[in-house]
């Protein structure tokens, strides 16, 4: 079928109207496209109940006003309506979007519309039926219309939409778009219908279930039915800000499993939404801001050692936030104060002390546990370094790097007054050189040194007794407001061993090189004695104590444990190590009179150069072998 031929009827119209303007019409072609059937909600959903229905306007048929145009005015009367027709002015009666005319008057006196292009095609077909221009502009106006007609239709103005329909059913009943128009009507219609449904589920409060069932499926219901609806698409978007805002309400006030919650169920009412995006990506900013807020706040319980509030801000902030940026360094800060205090295992320093100076260098030794004592098949073995088990430390501990030196012990002595055990004595054991052997001599404390000279500062102090080594740690104590004391028994063995599980802090047998202070066969008195016990092959260059850290560092940073002076530690002698501490702590019993020393000295023999040779010696004794260093608990 041509063009012409589908338009053709328009001229027969255009006679009907003009011999019969508003007479009866044909029922058939003027009355509206049926509407579907309504809904018995109750068959849907027997506990939502729908509002009635707004009422609608009712849409009359279209009766324009036919004027047939004379032949000689077809020219004039095209060009008219080719210009209505570009300016949008397609209807003597617009639809309520297009701009109203001002119209000439009647011949009663009542204001009639201009026509508008439509009208003017119909003028001219009214005077011939086959005019090619007229029945063009006709196709193209009905279109249009048709377009209009379901861009209303989105927009649910459904008056809109009819008045169209009843237009184009009058001026071309035949038209091949019209049928089609119809069905949009009719889908409109149900998409009109699911969203009433749709709206009073969700004031039900029944946005998803039952499944199938809740408001989301009959906004989609109407988007099925008709793809475009607004008022679906604008509904299925009020759904989605409430889930969005009752996500962020949540997430501001720290629930955020109800938060994360409903963000998926906003997800669900419209995927991939610029609204999702928007808000997930406002609550994610809003989460890592409250992360980074209570990271600061675990930082600052670091810095200040209130480590279970650290524990917490960092626990609080693992349920905020989305990523791991952040968490893993304050947990490892939180983890290493809890073992370290303020410091990190390897760490020098030294405190300020009240009066002026500085504390003795200390290093961090890190938390860790190691095999206490001899095995029972080590050559040199004494019975009192078994049974050889287990120490674990959970917290680190700083020790001196060197033993308390002659200067230092100086410091404590004239900023406290204090007066040691040999002071108050009057003698000490000193190393008599014309005899070869160790005596008692008067007048001899602290400032001397091993033969009874006086000391020069940089040599460990010796002729100190375990309550004058106790009386230093207490005055670094007052001094610093840290807590500063002699080792245990076992850090100090844990310091010397530093790792290693052989017999000697070197590994096995004869030190490889000069390694510390011990009795080297290459070493010699000022009158040429030579040490009877002497480790072959080895000299370290001095008879009686070296000035501090005259020799290689040790594995750990500390000078000095492998030799030099043998030094006092917290424990009471015990001659095994039967139900000793297993956590490193020092191994006590009130009132012991016998206490431990431990490490080798200037006079010691190979065998008592191992890592876990012990001796006992009694609390108030002073020798020019015996000195100390302390510890700082962290």
């Amino acid at each position: 079928m041509t063009t012409l031929e589908r338009i053709l009827p328009v001229g027969l119209l255009a006679a009907l109207l003009l011999g019969g303007c508003g007479a009866s019409q044909d029922p058939d072609a003027a009355a509206p496209a049926s509407a579907p059937a309504p809904v018995d909600p109750a068959e849907l959903e027997a506990e939502v109940v729908l509002a009635p229905a707004a009422e609608e306007a009712e849409v009359p048929a279209w009766a324009p006003d036919i004027t047939p145009v004379p032949a000689n005015r077809f020219r004039q009367a095209l060009k008219a309506a080719a210009e209505d027709e570009t300016n949008g002015r397609l209807l003597a009666e617009p639809p309520p979007e297009a701009a109203e005319s001002t119209a000439p008057e009647t011949a009663g006196g009542a204001e009639a519309p201009a026509p508008g292009a439509l009208e003017r095609y119909l003028g001219v077909l009214a005077t011939d039926a086959t005019e090619a221009t007229a029945l063009a502009g006709v196709e193209r106006i009905l279109s249009e219309l048709q377009r209009r007609g379901r861009a209303a239709l989105a927009e649910a103005r459904f008056v809109d939409a009819e008045r169209y329909e009843r237009v184009c059913a009058r001026a071309q009943p035949q038209h091949p778009g019209l049928a089609a128009y119809r069905e949009a009507i009719a889908a409109a219609r149900r998409a009109q219908q699911s969203v009433r449904l749709a709206e009073a589920r969700a004031a039900a409060n029944r946005i998803f279930k039952p499944e199938g069932g809740g408001a989301v499926a009959a906004y989609r219901e109407a988007l099925a039915a008709f793809p475009d609806y607004a008022p679906a698409r604008d509904g299925l978007a009020r759904l989605q800000a409430a889930h969005l805002n009752r996500a962020l309400q949540a997430a501001q006030e720290g629930d955020y499993a109800a938060s994360e919650r409903l963000q998926a169920e906003a997800g669900r009412i419209v995927p991939d939404s610029t609204a999702l995006q928007d808000m997930a990506a406002r609550i994610v900013e809003l989460r890592q801001s409250r992360t980074e807020q209570l990271l600061a706040q675990g930082h600052a319980a670091v810095d200040a050692l209130d480590l279970e509030l650290a524990a917490r801000r960092l626990a609080e902030a693992e349920q905020v936030s989305l990523q791991a940026q952040g968490l893993d360094a304050l947990g490892e800060r939180i983890v290493m104060a809890r073992h370290y205090g303020r410091f990190r295992p390897g760490q020098v320093f030294r405190e300020p002390l009240a009066i002026g100076g500085e504390a003795p260098e200390m290093v961090v030794l890190a938390h860790g546990r190691f095999q206490m004592g001899s095995p029972e098949d080590e050559a040199g073995r004494f019975d009192n370094e078994g049974p050889r088990h287990e120490v674990a430390f959970e917290r680190g501990f700083a020790i001196a790097r060197n033993e308390t030196t002659v200067a230092e012990f100086r410091a404590f002595v004239e900023a406290s007054g204090y007066r040691s055990v040999a002071t108050r004595r009057g003698r000490s054991t000193v190393y008599d050189e014309k005899g070869g052997v160790m005596g008692e001599h008067g007048r001899v404390d602290w400032r001397r040194d091993y033969a009874g000279s006086p000391a020069p500062p940089e040599l460990p102090v010796v002729h100190v007794a375990f309550e004058d080594a106790e009386a230093y740690a207490a005055w670094l104590s007052a001094q610093t407001g840290q807590r500063y004391r002699l080792p245990t028994e076992a850090e100090f063995e844990y310091a010397l061993r530093a790792g290693r599980a052989e017999a000697y802090p070197w590994g096995e047998g004869v030190p490889p090189r000069v390694v510390g202070n011990l009795t080297g066969d290459g070493d010699e008195s000022r009158l040429k004695r030579k040490w009877a016990n002497a480790i072959p092959g080895y000299a370290d260059g001095h008879w009686g104590p070296a000035p501090v850290r005259s020799y290689p560092a040790e594995a750990f940073g500390t000078f000095d444990l492998v030799g030099n002076v043998s030094e006092w530690v917290l424990d009471c002698w015990h001659d095994s190590y039967r139900r000793a501490p297993r956590d490193g702590s020092a191994w006590v019993n009130p009132g012991c009179g016998e206490r431990v020393l431990r490490g080798a000295s200037w006079a010691s023999s190979l065998e008592r150069a191992r890592s876990a040779y012990r001796q006992s010696a009694p609390a108030e004794t002073t020798n020019a072998r015996v000195g100390f260093r302390v510890v700082r608990e962290l």
